[in-house]
């Protein structure tokens, strides 16, 4: 009967957060870091390459904050309230990007909206970090990399359909080319009304991210321990773990390498391949179906392998990507929608990742707080590159026949990079983790009965 009752709970954890996740995919799709919405917001605001250095930045820089979760709730014995509140408020900033166009007139106005979304997904780290904590109570460690598959999934789903739809809007006021044709509006969808076509789109992902909070206000809770302890001596206990340290060392060396020419993937496809913003979303679209159908998959790896033996794979598709992005031209950018296919795959697994192999690493009542330094120091260590990248954006390369862009060759340079990450992991211990050829046998072994089909 206890067993029973406990299958129920989790049934109604899984269906809660699944439904939550839809719902703030929405929000996140739209305003979140990485948008392909914000960046098309930018370039309307005539960002500098400083400017979009800053802005794919930003969403690093606010993880920074996140062992804030575990100083706000060391002496609560709940953390719902927090996580609401703060969620609440880091969701409703984004209120001020629709408005921003139409109150600003200043030629800085890109700073503000840079600015305002420094303070919107600051506020949303603090409260994931506590958020981590809440939800890592709820789940034995057998099914976490599985119920953050899961939820994954459904949240890529999400994010496939509202690009979509959200991307033909805004691209319906792109230079004039609807202006002659009544069928489509001549009056509403013209390049004048952009910032209102923004607003809109803007306002609806804020329905949508606070309906997700209603939805989240249902999410069961277990009670924590308050923690005695001081701030300062909080934060060294992690500190002195020597596991912890090298775990450190690891993400920082592999988010470095990320950060390096992370700012320009976007902006090289709309500015220097001249693709449309539906277009970019094809793109997007391929990596998220290809993240989907392996999602389960690594989930269930990472459950039987460990995240260190998952990562080794990850790392070695992690830097083959990069290059394909050296050899795309304005005649030929469609290659990049096969790159997409590893590119999903990979970052399907890297996301999962990120998130379980900290919780995995740190003891029982310690992951919040592990969790949120381990996300600070990641956060520094891909701002440091991100900002780079934007500052001393390279000179334009020639190799024999080949030219390459200057975000190509910082593309070249990230690639490189991120196969160095596998020396840091080596040094890193995983408790259960198997053997890489283990993880292939199994990989091989789940994906026969796919192609068999």
């Amino acid at each position: 009967m206890n067993r029973q009752k406990k299958d129920t709970q989790l049934r109604n954890v899984f269906r809660i957060s699944v439904m939550e996740g839809v719902l703030g995919q929405v929000f996140n799709t739209i305003t979140g870091p990485g948008s392909v919405f914000l960046t098309k917001f930018a370039i309307m605001l005539n960002a500098t390459p400083l400017q979009f250095g800053i802005l794919a930045a930003i969403g690093q820089i606010s993880q920074v904050f996140q062992p804030l979760g575990a100083i706000i709730t060391k002496r609560r014995r709940k953390r719902k309230g927090v996580v609401l509140t703060l969620l609440f408020t880091g969701r409703g900033i984004t209120l001020l990007f629709a408005i921003l166009p139409f109150v600003w007139f200043s030629g800085n106005i890109i700073n503000a909206f840079l600015l305002l979304l420094f303070f919107s997904v600051s506020l949303q780290a603090v409260a994931n970090n506590a958020w981590i904590g809440w939800v890592a109570d709820l789940l034995p460690l057998s099914i976490r990399g599985r119920f953050f598959s899961v939820r994954s999934q459904y949240g890529m789903l999400t994010a496939v359909g509202v690009s979509y739809v959200f991307s033909l809007f805004i691209d319906r006021f792109s230079a004039g080319t609807m202006q002659n044709s009544p069928s489509l509006g001549t009056a509403f969808f013209s390049t004048e009304n952009l910032p209102l076509g923004f607003a809109i789109v803007f306002s609806l992902a804020l329905l949508s991210g606070f309906s997700g909070l209603v939805v989240l206000s249902r999410q069961p809770e277990k009670e924590k321990k308050i923690e005695e302890e001081s701030t300062a001596g909080m934060f060294f206990l992690p500190i002195r773990d020597s596991n912890f340290r090298r775990f450190l060392l690891y993400t920082c060396w592999w988010m470095l390498a990320v950060g390096i020419g992370a700012p320009f993937w976007q902006p090289f496809m709309m500015q220097k391949l001249h693709m449309s913003l539906i277009e970019v979303q094809i793109y997007g679209s391929i990596h998220i179906v290809a993240s989907i159908l392996v999602l389960r998959l690594w989930g269930r790896l990472i459950d039987a392998n460990g995240n260190k033996t998952a990562m080794r794979l990850i790392i070695i598709l992690g830097g083959f990507n990069p290059v394909v992005w050296l050899f795309v031209t304005p005649h030929n950018y469609p290659i990049l929608y096969l790159e997409a296919i590893t590119s999903g795959i990979m970052w399907a697994g890297a996301g999962l990742v990120a998130t379980n192999f900290v919780l995995a690493i740190a003891p029982k009542e310690r992951r919040q707080l592990y969790s949120g330094i381990a996300g600070a120091f990641s956060g520094i260590a891909m701002m440091t590159t991100m900002l780079a990248s934007g500052a001393l954006l390279p000179r334009h390369l020639e190799i024999y026949t080949i030219h390459l862009e200057p975000e190509q060759v910082l593309f070249a340079l990230t690639g490189i990079a991120r196969w160095s990450a596998q020396v840091p992991l080596t040094w890193v211990h995983e408790p259960g983790a198997r053997p890489v050829s283990e993880a292939i046998a199994f990989f091989l072994r789940e994906m026969k009965p796919r192609f068999m089909k």
